[in-house]
């Protein structure tokens, strides 16, 4: 960038970004750093561009600060230090902007960051994780995520922009391979298909009779699994219909002993046996090429599937 300049900037004259994807601000944060601010003052400037837009009407906007400018802005400081760079050339510059500065510092509240995840999808005609990891910073498991909550209706947005509230993002993260699978069938097809049973679920999820926690989904996701595998999802499908018409019904009526389950058991039983006898070797027990592309191999399938649980 050209424009490099630090100034000393009227608070009234800078604007938040409103590509910024992250929406959502603590309070309790904010005081906390206008007590800092009170006694020693910004340490570190704000990053601002000049505008040349209509809008906003100020004559720069923020690209890094909006907690320490909502901070002097609330304390009624006249002016304040900021780096000037170059506008960024569009909008969808302006986004990538916001990611590779903030995300690496502190991640943002998951479905603003999808939102912001979704215009980029549109202007680059891509969505594709590791496209989108490249280009943003962000985690590929975090795009799979956000492109999880941007699966569901439109009429969800509300609930999942709510902090702190009773259906959070992992409840539709924890819905969605039920939700998803269900949508092939003709009685849950998208969008008033998968609504009815989304609201359904967000019902009985918050009467707190049949569900407390929202790993508790996973229950059903595996009575989905064993009976699709029978090739019997008639079965399934009475058992949900059971579920959330009936408020006396519990999580219960989902329970069977998957091939999952047969699989874990056995998982169990023989990683104690494996455990074990690394344990009492030494290294030098497995350097047969064999054994050790087979561990290697082994590490990686570890390494992949406690990823996808984080």
């Amino acid at each position: 960038m050209d424009n490099k300049t630090l100034l000393e900037i009227p608070v009234s004259e800078i604007s938040p970004n409103p590509h910024n994807p992250r929406l959502i601000f603590s309070q309790e944060e904010l005081d906390e750093l206008k007590g800092s601010i009170k006694k020693v003052g910004i340490l570190v400037p704000l990053t601002v561009y000049k505008n040349s837009k209509s809008f906003p009407k100020t004559q720069y906007v923020l690209l890094d600060g909006e907690r320490r400018w909502r901070c002097v802005k609330e304390l009624n400081k006249p002016t304040v230090k900021a780096n000037v760079i170059d506008e960024p050339e569009d909008v969808t510059q302006n986004i990538l902007f916001m990611f590779n500065i903030h995300h690496y510092r502190r991640e943002w509240e998951l479905f603003p960051t999808a939102l912001k995840l979704e215009q980029l999808i549109k202007a680059t005609g891509t969505d594709q994780e590791s496209v989108l990891s490249n280009f943003t910073g962000v985690s590929r498991q975090m795009i799979r995520r956000c492109k999880t909550l941007l699966w569901f209706p439109p009429k969800y947005r509300n609930i999942l922009m709510e902090r702190d509230g009773k259906i959070s993002t992992d409840f539709f993260i924890e819905i969605y391979p039920i939700v998803r699978r269900m949508s092939y069938e003709d009685e849950y097809q998208f969008p008033v298909g998968v609504e009815k049973l989304t609201d359904g679920l967000i019902e009985k999820f918050i009467a707190g009779n049949a569900l407390t926690d929202v790993k508790e989904f996973r229950e059903i996701r595996k009575a989905l699994a064993f009976w699709e595998e029978k090739n019997d999802l008639v079965t399934f499908k009475e058992q949900l219909e059971s579920f959330l018409k009936n408020p006396s019904i519990d999580l219960n009526i989902f329970t069977v002993v998957t091939k999952d389950e047969r699989n874990i058991n056995a998982l169990m039983k023989y990683s104690a046996a494996v455990l074990s006898i690394l344990e009492n070797s030494t290294a030098d027990a497995f350097s047969d090429v064999y054994v050790t592309e087979q561990l290697k191999r082994l590490s990686d399938k570890i390494k992949y599937v406690l990823e996808e649980l984080e």
